[in-house]
């Protein structure tokens, strides 16, 4: 018998209703299970597909309703073990780096609060209130439930929903009809709130929808410092509702083709650490932006001083003609060598960069200064590379470390950022003794960009 500690179930079963044409085909499914088998990879979690009903009639019964008799008996017939599980729709897509929301639940129902479409809410609420007995459903516990958390525990709930909707099935069918407010969602809340189940909300970002309506799809055109539309920016699981279901397939093309590179084993950043890990080198978003914004400059030569183990030195490989890597500690320039393996356009080079031996070599376009941890040393390293090259491009990591040193060293030599990149305000990580640091700002910046 397999033994999970968590598992992800993803409904994918194409109804037998005869009027189809409004979902606009299907293949918008499988780029959802791509998605979701790498994160569930990624936290050692299960992946179930939930693709037999155990009714016939999906128009009677819809799969969006059935999904929750029939999920605790399709898993006991699978021989799977669990502790917790994560109902998501297969219209839905986890960012490549979102958290993992199974630490969030306090073990309870856990879910996101539903306020996209509030006229929608308040309609469905009002339809249903009189198959509940006039039972005033309390909105603002009203949840989605394209994304639902919950145990075994909760096998007494969902037969409760189970027996009031199999007793009342053509008052049901009907309600769908005239109400036409969903199918499973409104009564699942009502059931839900009745039997005063305790509920965790998730934070905003683990159910970003209504795209369109929101004006996620876009960027911050006014900044034109980055294209990443809001949703993938922002948000940690996209779900691809709340407009016409017909452009859906179209869409989420258009969404995995952006961003699939994450998803693959070999892509670069998948392959490297990350600060979340190991809290001397800069994070996945810091990378990332580098890759962005520099991924076409490929005419300059990069000068790294203080390499560390070499993973963001690997992401300037990709980006720069030549890339000069400076670091102190042996043990580290052999993990830059093998980090960087595949590359032939890798200088390294183990040296103190502060000693009198070093010599900022020729033809340097751009700087990453992550030596000296301290503003004299970041500011004497400031002046010299300038000297050098006055319209050297200067990268810095720690911008947003509450000690302030890198944003005062910046600010002490007069120098102007021209873009912040990495993390934001509020990001954190463990330094090596256990403590843990939250960034004051965004992560880098660059200058004389």
């Amino acid at each position: 018998m397999r033994n999970k500690k968590n598992i992800v179930v993803i409904p994918m079963i194409i109804p037998k209703d005869k009027d189809l044409d409004k979902f606009g085909g299907w293949e918008w499914m499988l780029n959802s299970k791509t998605a979701w088998e790498y994160w569930c990879n990624k936290y050692g979690y299960e992946l179930v597909i939930y693709d037999n009903p155990s009714l016939e009639d999906t128009t009677k019964y819809k799969i969006t309703v059935q999904r929750w008799f029939d999920i605790f008996d399709f898993l006991d017939s699978k021989n799977i073990e669990y502790n917790q599980i994560a109902m998501v729709d297969a219209s839905s897509i986890p960012k490549w780096d979102c958290p993992d929301f199974f630490q969030l639940t306090d073990n309870k129902f856990a879910v996101g609060v539903e306020n996209d479409n509030l006229a929608w809410v308040y309609e469905g609420v009002d339809g249903y209130k009189d198959i509940f007995e006039g039972y005033e459903l309390d909105i603002n516990k009203y949840f989605c439930a394209s994304f639902v958390i919950f145990n075994k525990s909760h096998k007494k709930l969902f037969q409760k929903f189970k027996d009031k909707y199999v007793t009342n099935i053509d008052e049901f069918t009907k309600l769908q009809k005239t109400v036409r407010r969903g199918t499973d969602q409104t009564p699942f809340n009502y059931v839900v709130q009745m039997e005063n189940t305790e509920m965790t909300f998730l934070p905003k970002p683990f159910r970003v929808s209504h795209l369109p309506r929101k004006e996620m799809l876009g960027p911050n055109w006014q900044l034109k410092e980055d294209d990443t539309p809001f949703f993938i920016k922002y948000g940690y699981v996209w779900f691809f509702s709340g407009f016409d279901k017909r452009s859906r397939n179209e869409l989420m093309d258009q969404t995995w083709n952006l961003v699939k590179d994450n998803y693959d084993k070999d892509f670069i950043l998948n392959k490297l650490i990350h600060k979340d890990e190991w809290c001397k080198t800069t994070s996945r978003k810091f990378k990332e932006d580098i890759l962005r914004i520099f991924g076409s400059k490929k005419d300059l030569n990069c000068l790294e001083i203080g390499s560390c183990r070499g993973d963001t030195t690997r992401v300037f490989a990709e980006c720069f003609n030549k890339v000069h890597s400076f670091e102190q500690s042996p043990e580290n320039v052999e993990s830059i060598k093998d980090k960087c393996s595949d590359v032939d356009n890798v200088e390294f080079n183990q040296m103190d960069v502060y000693s009198s031996d070093f010599q900022i070599p020729d033809d340097i376009d751009i700087t990453f200064v992550d030596a000296g941890h301290s503003t004299d040393f970041i500011k004497f390293d400031i002046k010299r590379l300038l000297e050098k090259n006055k319209n050297m491009i200067l990268i810095f990591d720690d911008y947003g470390q509450q000690d302030g040193v890198v944003r005062n060293a910046i600010r002490d030599s007069n120098l102007e950022i021209s873009r912040h990149i990495g993390e934001y305000n509020g990001f954190t990580f463990k330094r090596l003794n256990g403590d843990t640091i939250v960034f004051k700002g965004r992560e880098g910046v660059i200058c004389n960009l």
